[in-house]
Order: C-alpha cells, then sequence, then structure tokens
C-alpha cells in the first residue's frame, strides 16, 4: 500500500475531559487541516450515508488517515499509537484469533504498567472490543490507531494462519476438500465390479449400449425440457409484471468490492478507470485489489499506482491451492462493507449497477441474500468464437436463469456482478476454497440454508474469450466444478432432499445432470443420427425401429428448439448481429465436449489446479454498450427476477 503523506502537525495541547467533547469538525480546522467549508459540504453528505465524518473527509483527499486519526485520539484524551513511534508485541495476539482483531477493528498493542494496550480505530469501536477481550489480556486500556497500521499489525503476526483459514473457511461436509479420494476409492471397487460383470456375460454388451443410449436420451430430453419450461415462464412472465420503481434508502450502506487479481498488469489501467466511473459515493466505496503473493508484475505496477482512497491493496500469503475463492475467503475479513460484491480483472459494470443493487437490497427481505447482474460481452464482434460465446451468454442470462429463477429452483451464480449481504456470506463461512466453480457452489449452499437469489437489471459487460484452446481450458475449469459441486452436494441426498425440498431437489438434478451430460453424450447422439441417415441397419440391431426413429424425430425437434430460443436471446438490439449465427451453434458446442473430457480428467489427476484465463487480448468495442437495456432500475424495474 502507498504510504501515507504527513504533513507538519501542530503541537498538542493536552485537554481535561469535559462532559461535551469538542466536535472532531471543529478539531480539524483549528488544527489547520481543513477548511470549515469542506466540514459543511461532509456534513451534508453524512445526513444520506452511514460514513462517519473522518472518513467522508479521507475519501475526498482533504485529510490523511494520520491527521484524522492521531485528532480523533486527542478528542477523546486517548494515546495515539503508530507504526513510526511504537513497536507492536506481536505475542499479545496469540490470545485472540486474527479474523476475531478484525472483526472487531482492534488489536492488543503492548503491555504497560497498567496492563494490555488495546488499540482500536474510534473510541465506539474500542468499547465494544474490551467487553470481548478474553480475560488473559485485562485490565485493559485503551488508544487510539489508524485502521493501515491495525491491519498491518494483525497480519505481521496471523497471515499464516488467515491464509490456512482461508483454504478450510467451508466445514468438511459441504466442502470438495475430500471428495478426490472418494471419487477414486468408489472407481477403484466398480470398476472391477464393472469388468468382472462383462467377463461373466452378468451383462450382456448390448444391454449396456442400450441403457447407456436410454441414459443420454433422457439426460438431453431432462435438459431440453428445463431449458424450455424456463424460457416459457420468462417469455410469459416479464410483460404481465406489474411496474414499480425502487427507491434508494435514506441511509446509503458501505460497500466492499473485492477484485482478486493474477497477471493483470496489462488490463490494471482499464479497470481501475471502469471502477471509478461506479456512480456511487466514493466515501461509501471499499474496493480491495486482492493479489497473489508470487504476483509481482501485477504487485509492481500497482505499487506505481496512483490509487485513491477508497481503494486499497491487500497481498495474499502462499498456502496449498491457489484459486480465486481461497484469495477471496482471504480478504473477506478485511472488508467493511455491509454489502459484499464481486468483480472480476476485465468487468465494466454499469455506473448505475452499485445503486440498483442497494435500492433492491433494501426493497427485498433479509432472506434474499444476493443479488447477480447481467453477464454481456464487450469484444462479441471480434471473431466467431466470440459471437457464439456471446449467443451463449444472452441465451443464459437473459432468459434462462431468469426463468429457472421464477420456476422456484436455486441459482448457480456467477463468478462476478454478484452481491452478497456480508452478515450472511459470513454466516455461510465464504466461498469453498477447493471449488474451481464457487460461484455455482455456494449458489446452492444459499438455498440449502433458506436463503434467495434475486436477479437484477444492470449489465456486467466481461471479454469474451476468443481464441479455441484457451476458451477449452475455461470451459473445462467450469463442467470440472460442475462435476464437483455436484457430487459434494450428493454425497448426503437425503440431507440434500431435506434442506433444498422436494421441488428444489428435482431443479438441482435437472440442472447439473443435463449440463454435464450435453456435453459427455454429444458424440454419442451426433453418431446416431450420422448412423441413422447412413447405416440405419446397425442401429435397428440394439434398438426397435419405431422407437428409433421416434428419438430421432425428438432429436430434431430439440435441436430446433434450441435454435429457436438462441434466435429469441439475440431479438434485442444489443445482440441482432449475432442471428445468422445462432444456426452455427452445434459446432459451437462440440467445443465444450472437448472442455468436459479434460475437465473429467483433470477431476482425478488435478482436481483443484485452477485454469487461468487470460485477459486483454480484445479492445472495448462501444458499439456493444449496453446503454438500450441496462437501464437502472432506479427508473425501470419490474420485479426480482426480470431481465
Amino acid at each position: 500500500m502507498s504510504s501515507v503523506q504527513i504533513r507538519a502537525l501542530k503541537p498538542i495541547e493536552p485537554i481535561q475531559p469535559r462532559l461535551k467533547r469538542r466536535p472532531l469538525g471543529k478539531m480539524l480546522v483549528e488544527r489547520g487541516f481543513i477548511k470549515t467549508s469542506d466540514v459543511l459540504v461532509s456534513l451534508g453528505h453524512q445526513r444520506i450515508s452511514d460514513a462517519q465524518l473522518g472518513h467522508l473527509l479521507i475519501a475526498q483527499d482533504l485529510i490523511s488517515e494520520y491527521e484524522l486519526f492521531e485528532t480523533l485520539a486527542l478528542q477523546h484524551n486517548l494515546p495515539f499509537l503508530t507504526l513510526q513511534t511504537s513497536s507492536p508485541d506481536l505475542d499479545l495476539q496469540l490470545f485472540l484469533p486474527p479474523q476475531e482483531c478484525l472483526r472487531l477493528h482492534c488489536v492488543p498493542w503492548m503491555k504497560d504498567k497498567n496492563g494490555t494496550v488495546l488499540a482500536a480505530s474510534s473510541p465506539e469501536q474500542l468499547a465494544i472490543a474490551i467487553q470481548e477481550m478474553p480475560s488473559q489480556l485485562h485490565p485493559i486500556s485503551g488508544a487510539i490507531a489508524s485502521p493501515q497500521d491495525i491491519n498491518k499489525t494483525i497480519r505481521a503476526s496471523g497471515d499464516h494462519l488467515l491464509a490456512i483459514r482461508a483454504e478450510t473457511l467451508v466445514p468438511d461436509a459441504l466442502s470438495c476438500r475430500a471428495l478426490p479420494a472418494q471419487l477414486k476409492t468408489i472407481l477403484a471397487i466398480t470398476i472391477p465390479l464393472f469388468l468382472t460383470a462383462v467377463l461373466l456375460k452378468w451383462v450382456t454388451l448390448v444391454g449396456l449400449y442400450q441403457a447407456f443410449f436410454g441414459f443420454s436420451v433422457a439426460m438431453v430430453c431432462l435438459g431440453m425440457a428445463l431449458k424450455s419450461s424456463a424460457v416459457a415462464v420468462e417469455m410469459f412472465t416479464r410483460k404481465i409484471t406489474d411496474q414499480k420503481r425502487l427507491s434508494l434508502p435514506k441511509k446509503l450502506p458501505c460497500i466492499s468490492i473485492l477484485i482478486p487479481l493474477h497477471d493483470e498488469s496489462e488490463i490494471l489501467d482499464a479497470l481501475l478507470q471502469r471502477i471509478g466511473l461506479l456512480n456511487y459515493p466514493k466515501s461509501l466505496l471499499d474496493v480491495i485489489l486482492v493479489i497473489e503473493a508470487d504476483d509481482f508484475a501485477t504487485r509492481t505496477n500497482l505499487e506505481n499506482a496512483d490509487l485513491p482512497n477508497w481503494m486499497r491493496t491487500l497481498i495474499v500469503p502462499p498456502g496449498n491451492i491457489t484459486t480465486k475463492p481461497r484469495t477471496m475467503n482471504y480478504a473477506l475479513p478485511f472488508c467493511i462493507g455491509d454489502i459484499v460484491g464481486i468483480y472480476d480483472a476485465e468487468d465494466a459494470p454499469h455506473p448505475e449497477q452499485l445503486n440498483e443493487v442497494v435500492a433492491r437490497f433494501a426493497a427485498e427481505p433479509e432472506q434474499t441474500a444476493c443479488l447477480q447482474a447481467i453477464l454481456d460481452f464487450y469484444n462479441a464482434r471480434s471473431n466467431a468464437l466470440a459471437r457464439f460465446f456471446a449467443i451463449e451468454y444472452a441465451t443464459w442470462f437473459r432468459l434462462i436463469l431468469p426463468g429457472i429463477s421464477k420456476l422456484g429452483f436455486a441459482i448457480p451464480l456467477g463468478g462476478t456482478s454478484v452481491f452478497f449481504r456480508r452478515n450472511i456470506l459470513e454466516k455461510l463461512h465464504g466461498w469453498d476454497a477447493h471449488n474451481v466453480t464457487e460461484d455455482a457452489d455456494l449458489g446452492i449452499r444459499l438455498a440449502r440454508a433458506g436463503y434467495r437469489t434475486r436477479l437484477i437489471s444492470s449489465v456486467t459487460l466481461e471479454e469474451a474469450n476468443n481464441k479455441a484452446w484457451p476458451w477449452i481450458k475455461q470451459r473445462s475449469r467450469w463442467l470440472k466444478g460442475y462435476l464437483i459441486t455436484y457430487f459434494t452436494h450428493m454425497r448426503r441426498p437425503l440431507r440434500l432432499l431435506f434442506e433444498l425440498g422436494p421441488w428444489k431437489f428435482f431443479g438441482f438434478q435437472a440442472f447439473f445432470l443435463s449440463s454435464i451430460s450435453q456435453y459427455m453424450l454429444a458424440p454419442l447422439i451426433w453418431s446416431h443420427m450420422l448412423l441413422y441417415f447412413t447405416a440405419r441397419e446397425w442401429l435397428e440391431a440394439a434398438i426397435p425401429a419405431h422407437l428409433l426413429s421416434t428419438i430421432i424425430i425428438a432429436f430434431i425437434f430439440m435441436w430446433l428448439t434450441s435454435l429457436v430460443t438462441y434466435m429469441i436471446a439475440v431479438t434485442r438490439k444489443l445482440h441482432r448481429h449475432l442471428m445468422p449465427w445462432t444456426l452455427l451453434m452445434t459446432l459451437y458446442m462440440g467445443l465444450g465436449t472437448l472442455a468436459i473430457y479434460k475437465g473429467m480428467w483433470e477431476l482425478l489427476t488435478r482436481p483443484f489446479y485452477w485454469e487461468k484465463t487470460a485477459h486483454g487480448h480484445s479492445e472495448h468495442d462501444l458499439a456493444q454498450a449496453p446503454s438500450d437495456e441496462s437501464e437502472s432500475s432506479l427508473s425501470r424495474v419490474t420485479n426480482a427476477t426480470e431481465i
């Protein structure tokens, strides 16, 4: 983090405690740090936010942290501690876990003749923290220190513990940590049994073929039924939903935004510009750029960057794994906002997005724990692969996902532009650090705990992965994560049924089984279509002719249904140029087949390996700006699930 510039301070004159303390703003003016007009403007801003006066002044770059907290200590007649003037006794933190220190915004600093000196960033927080200190630290006296110095002190001795905690935050019963060993054990038992059954002719090859083909047909039909139902529900309910206007609450909350970075130095400048366009009070923004310790290029660029006061960096120490969810788990205790959001490095969120998030959370009950924005691409015209990807995203985020929500099923979250009530996110233990699709997993865990996810109309533009091999690597991670998520939650199917209920349990099965099998079984379906028209007698040797014809007709019907769905998804002005490309989507889906087999192999060999997606290869296409349909819900909102 950049060093704090400290101006020469006027001598501090000790004051005697008074019944009524002198106003902080007046003291800052008297000490020559700010002007009276600055205080008046900040007090006006304070009327519409939960921010304290000092934080408003810092966010506007009117004073430094040193000046604010030194004056705050003077106001309350408390000692002011800094790392430059006093060395903390790190052994004192053995009595209090680092995550608790972060939660309480305090740290045991040192011992003196009166006992333990506890440093906090505010007198109010100091009073709360003293009540929760372990008996070994009493008696306790208070002091004031800046949040920056408090966090540095906590990390000086607690970084290793925080890193371990980030990897094991989700309980074993809900984590995929032990899944690979369990799958290998199952395979070690089932494969020999299967081979024995074939050799002893307990089952015939024709019977196996019929069973496998029957399962393939069932999965394709199940997936098509789910998607068609979701699309139909979304199409028929969108226009009849009552219009209503959402308004911002009288007091705006603080929002923490986590942006995990790894080898993103090429797009760092663009990222900072895009986040700076967010139209939300900067005094209520807590943007944390989270970086792996070994990412020296990005770290160097950030050290040389002129970051605003509402943006900070956080270095994640090395661990046993390197995944995005581990990074976010490490950063979560450092968040100060009531709402926690996630952006990726290449994201370009709509400027009004945070306003819509705040308004939606204010209008929803506490049970609504998560909001998901629409994801789209700003480089959808770059090449054919990007166009196919854009069609897929338009279909998913604008038709299928809102339809699944309206059907009452659990929503597998996207990995970015997703926002949580912080208290609920912490209650659910954050993200599973070992799951490479931590977003989908968390969406299911939210549903299992009885919470809801709602969709909002705001759009975030991303960069479409428009090169074949990088696309396959990215998709293999997603599909491997789907396999991991499905097997993890199905380890105790009865418990899952009890927590989700029959309807959501059915939706869980339909979504994950069909999503995985549509790629895995695609070669079998295609080969049957080819053989039906070229060597039909081979198929009729195993499948009755009338049944085979019915299945082929059903396949053709489902292909046409998918084609119509793609066309509906791109009828908006923003996507109309993609209409001719919908005819070739079957070719695009073939890449997914390569990805699923790559993901299945990695599930057994490298289950927790995070296949990094490279960004920064495409320019931001202004023609893809979502201005025509991502209008903020502050001016046009229909309901919690309409897109």
